[in-house]
């Protein structure tokens, strides 16, 4: 089965794009009926060319809709117009001469648009980048890195077909894991960094990685986030001879891992982040999502988040800094004793603002037993609060004015530990693992007995958030190696082999000795029996020879 497609993540590629509901657009090449029925939602006309009939009726049976025409020549265009051309898959999905390598392909395909645009239309040229990450970590990374040729480009090759063609104006999206899979999309306003690179990279079960890709990423923006953009796997690109209106979007995720009816889509623009159901599923969680908000400000914590049209929205805060990061420049100034009273006067700030609960009254409807967990209170005595936002960690937190005011809450249950979510905000807080012990920051805050009990929980509430079969596939895809690691077991594999290469090379050398012997003796007969066929008596017994011949048969 292919979970890419059951899980329809390639419709991600378009579905973040604003609507253009006036507007008209064409797509050359075929592509899979979710993308199609995008550019129905998104656009008041689309005609799809296809490479032949066969295809013709595959969308045909897939889709019914009315804004929606499939032709298999350009002739039956008749030199309409549109006001977007889309090149969504067309470098790999367009039939043309195999011998035609991607550059050439695109230089014809836009020659081939240019009676079907007007000058101010738009083109969307969604394209593989050919020195992308995921051709290096493959198995097959040399076959893939020349197989690629004749459907991806570099983003300098492109830009220079695109001056050549007179298109000076181009926004780009780097999408990752690639565009049949979107799961993030960023723009050179919003570029990943080391520490935020860890998304979730999905790819199908056939696909197999010597390498893990965010181990590679996070080396290479070290060095310099810019040089991302070489190295991403793939390119969704806004093209136009005309200045390009402004669009404001920056950066796009998606939670492709969950549940469908948690799925939801993030975008960050210059001013908002908005985030809102992905699919028909996930309407609830967003309106869910409205009720903690509520929740948060009737218990008196401060949110950057409001609701609004059926979407969650917040600020953003560009030059804010989130609590996570003020935590760690106290330890990396050595301040452990002052990070320790950050966490405590966080832990002591929510138990002072959110409802406590006795265990007695509820100790047949909380966290556990919602989660089928045993727990014996009389062992294990915890402070229960009744409004268990347990994703209240230190990365949803801004740190403005000495205060905290807190973001993207998603979950919640009734009756839920404060330890327990402190507990969470220590265990995603993995960059202070890195300056005290993982024990000691549990140990410290009182929470070491706990831990067994907590772990077992937080596992049980994600498996309840999280689609099985793509978190397998995405785990599968994590089991790689860094790029040094790859290369130090290259090395150890050649020393390996030396000996059967020694071997290999001795019995080479005398089978090729054998050969030039055999070779003599076939040019000896071969002159022997020159001479012996020129010879008088040969001539001579022929027809006897014949005679003989035919007796024999």
């Amino acid at each position: 089965m292919d979970l890419i497609k059951e899980h329809k993540l390639k419709k991600n590629i378009l579905h973040w794009y604003p609507n253009q509901k006036n507007k008209k657009i064409l797509q050359i090449g075929y592509v899979e009926d979710e993308i199609i029925e995008e550019l129905c939602n998104k656009f008041n006309k689309v005609v799809i060319i296809v490479n032949n009939e066969e295809q013709k009726k595959k969308v045909k049976s897939e889709l019914n809709a009315e804004n929606l025409e499939i032709i298999t020549d350009f002739e039956e265009l008749n030199n309409r117009k549109f006001d977007y051309i889309s090149l969504i898959g067309t470098m790999e999905n367009y039939e043309m001469n195999p011998q035609v390598k991607a550059h050439k392909k695109l230089q014809i395909i836009l020659d081939l648009i240019e009676n079907y645009i007007e000058e101010e239309s738009k083109i969307l040229l969604v394209i593989d980048n050919q020195y992308g990450m995921k051709f290096w970590t493959t198995l097959q990374a040399q076959k893939n890195i020349l197989c690629n040729q004749n459907f991806a480009l570099s983003k300098r090759a492109i830009e220079k077909i695109l001056k050549q063609k007179g298109y000076e104006n181009y926004k780009y999206y780097y999408v990752l894991p690639d565009y049949k899979a979107p799961n993030v999309i960023f723009t050179d306003k919003y570029l990943p960094n080391f520490e935020s690179i860890h998304r979730d990279f999905l790819y199908g079960e056939e696909e197999y990685v010597n390498f893990n890709e965010v181990d590679a990423y996070i080396e290479i923006l070290k060095e310099d986030p810019n040089e991302f953009t070489f190295f991403a796997n793939s390119y969704f690109i806004e093209i136009s001879k005309r200045e390009l209106e402004k669009n404001d979007i920056k950066f796009v995720s998606f939670t492709n891992l969950r549940k469908k009816q948690y799925k939801i889509q993030t975008i960050i623009y210059n001013e908002n982040v908005e985030k809102t159901n992905l699919i028909e599923d996930s309407k609830d969680h967003i309106e869910n999502m409205k009720k903690y908000i509520d929740i948060m400000k009737n218990q008196n914590i401060k949110t950057v988040d409001k609701y609004e049209n059926g979407k969650i929205i917040s600020k953003f805060i560009e030059n804010g800094k989130s609590y996570d990061k003020f935590l760690i420049e106290l330890l990396e100034k050595e301040k452990n004793n002052e990070f320790f009273e950050h966490i405590n006067n966080f832990k002591q700030d929510l138990l002072t603002k959110l409802e406590k609960v006795e265990y007695s009254t509820i100790k047949e409807n909380n966290i556990f037993t919602k989660n089928n967990l045993e727990y014996n209170y009389e062992q294990q005595p915890l402070t229960f609060i009744k409004y268990g936002l347990w994703d209240l960690i230190f990365q949803n937190a801004f740190y403005i004015d000495n205060e905290l005011y807190f973001y993207d809450q998603e979950w919640f249950d009734e009756n839920v530990p404060i330890e327990f979510i402190i507990y969470r905000a220590i265990a995603y807080f993995p960059t202070a693992h890195a300056f005290i012990k993982t024990e000691d920051l549990y140990k410290t805050l009182g929470l070491e007995k706990h831990l067994e009990l907590f772990q077992e929980l937080d596992i049980r509430i994600q498996k309840n958030i999280r689609d099985e079969e793509m978190w397998n596939i995405h785990n599968s895809t994590k089991t790689g190696q860094t790029l040094l690691n790859l290369y130090h077991n290259k090395i150890n594999e050649l020393e390996n082999y030396k000996p059967i290469l020694q071997n290999t090379e001795e019995e080479v050398e005398k089978l090729t000795k054998e050969k030039a012997e055999l070779e003599r003796r076939i040019s000896d007969l071969l002159k022997e029996r020159e001479i012996i066929s020129n010879s008088t008596s040969w001539k001579i017994t022929k027809p006897m020879r014949w005679i003989n011949g035919k007796l024999k048969r």
